[in-house]
């Protein structure tokens, strides 16, 4: 049994469990990440209060919206390019990082001119000065972890994230205890981020020690550029409906409100490591069968119903125990966000769903045609956010978040079904009914939170067991 489950998470054996054990280590990284990260974030929402807080997330987010620049979408071409093969492995690296380079020294200017263009609070634009490195540091290491996808050793990928966090943790531990400031907790951001790259440098250094500029043309850019354009777009996009509203927000109500409402939206972007996992995990696979028609809505079949079988249950305990998990995270000055957490719940299935087909238009090489829904989904967000801001506060953003999430999964479908013929069974009633009676179970027993996620996890699977379940049959196959 020992060696079945060592080669079922530490080799690739069938499609189904490739895709499984792949997403295992993204998730359990991302879990791992999350929760050392969550560490983080309660500490400084609890020794820095809303009003810095507010201030640190300010710049945080003017950032990750600005972060797109020096990428640009590069990531999943550079997946797909080392996954088909018609180039020489070093000449693709060098092609990438040193566009890389070369986008980031770019972006520079643009980063500083619109820190002062479009934040008011002085401290926050201070702050925006040191994580501009650690976003340099964090883009570098995500590129780097495409070498980690394309191979489809995502274990590795884990463990270098995994660490970079643990390193962000101790620093910004040691800098609040310290300090009590978020100028040095964004310092404690970049020394994690750098250690953690350095790390992931190591891990790679064969395929890496080389010099980068040699392969760079200005014609090989363009071309990478090209292909690269419409994510980058999109990218962008997504990044100013994710943070848009924070922004606006900021504008409108005091910091408060800001620090507020990002307690909601750290947990929302913990929930949305869960799909973007699942993408992650997919998405190679998607490649290498793009041209057997067969075979990728056999793939896209098992991911949907693999992201039901996760989504509805999480959707169903955010719901209904939110104030309890604020509270846990939290604490009682944070209780105002209960409702908020609510409303932003919805998104979770419709983020699963979005980012599964979105990769196989990447794919597919038709992600620009995507382009113009996802302009229209935030204009609409955008002017929803102006409107009913001033009048709901962060509780408008919260329920506008869940609508451009299901805006965009329907303009996706509609879209992909030009090039797919999708039918896709799903075992939706499976998910729905074992959802409802773990939750059902769970408001009767007198349990701490922590127990009653453990006890809400063993007993939804085993609803599933009992209902004889496909998906997750098809995952337990090679174990047996």
């Amino acid at each position: 049994m020992f060696k079945k489950l060592f080669n079922y998470f530490l080799k690739n054996i069938t499609e189904e469990q490739t895709i499984v054990k792949n997403y295992f280590w993204i998730i359990l990284s991302r879990f791992l990440s999350s929760a050392l990260r969550a560490v983080l974030v309660i500490l400084s929402f609890r020794i820095l209060g809303p009003e810095f807080q507010g201030s640190f997330y300010l710049a945080m987010n003017f950032m990750l919206i600005v972060a797109i620049l020096p990428e640009f979408g590069m990531v999943p071409i550079f997946i797909r390019e080392l996954n088909k093969k018609e180039k020489e492995e070093k000449e693709i690296i060098g092609s990438f990082l040193s566009t890389f380079f070369v986008l980031f020294i770019i972006s520079l200017p643009l980063i500083f001119l619109g820190k002062e263009l479009l934040i008011k609070d002085d401290l926050a634009k201070k702050i925006v000065t040191i994580l501009t490195l650690f976003i340099f540091f964090e883009i570098f290491r995500e590129i780097l972890f495409s070498l980690f996808r394309a191979q489809e050793r995502m274990e590795l990928q884990a463990l270098s994230f995994s660490l970079t966090n643990f390193f962000i943790l101790i620093f910004g531990i040691y800098f609040l205890f310290t300090y009590r400031n978020p100028f040095h907790l964004a310092f404690a951001y970049l020394l994690g981020s750098f250690l953690g790259f350095l790390i992931t440098f190591f891990l790679l250094k064969n395929k890496l020690v080389f010099n980068y500029f040699k392969f760079f043309n200005y014609r090989k850019s363009l071309e990478i550029l090209n292909q690269s354009w419409p994510i980058g777009i999109a990218g962008f996009i997504f990044l100013l409906l994710t943070y848009v509203d924070t922004l606006i927000l900021g504008h409108f109500k005091p910091t408060h409100d800001v620090g507020i409402y990002n307690s909601v939206v750290k947990i929302n972007e913990f929930l949305y490591a869960i799909p973007a996992a699942l993408a992650m995990a997919i998405f190679p696979k998607v490649v290498k069968k793009i041209k057997e028609n067969e075979e990728v809505l056999k793939i896209i079949n098992f991911g949907f119903n693999f992201a039901l079988l996760f989504s509805l249950p999480m959707l169903f305990a955010i719901f209904f125990f939110a104030k309890d998990l604020i509270y846990f995270l939290y604490g009682e000055k944070y209780l105002d966000a209960n409702l908020a957490l609510k409303l932003i719940s919805f998104s979770i299935p419709f983020n699963f769903l979005f980012l599964i087909l979105v990769d196989t238009l990447v794919a597919l090489d038709k992600r620009k045609e995507l382009l113009k829904f996802d302009l229209l989904v935030l204009i609409i967000n955008f002017i929803l956010n102006l409107i009913f801001v001033p009048l709901f506060s962060y509780f408008a953003s919260s329920f506008i978040t869940s609508l451009s999430a299901f805006l965009s999964f329907i303009f996706v479908f509609y879209l992909i079904k030009k090039y797919l013929n999708i039918k896709i069974s799903l075992n939706f009633f499976n998910y729905l009914i074992s959802s409802s009676l773990m939750i059902i179970l769970l408001s009767f027993l007198p349990l701490h939170f922590v127990l009653k996620v453990f006890v809400g996890i063993l007993f939804y699977f085993l609803y599933l067991w009992l209902l004889d379940d496909k998906t997750l049959k098809e995952i337990l196959k090679p174990l047996q």
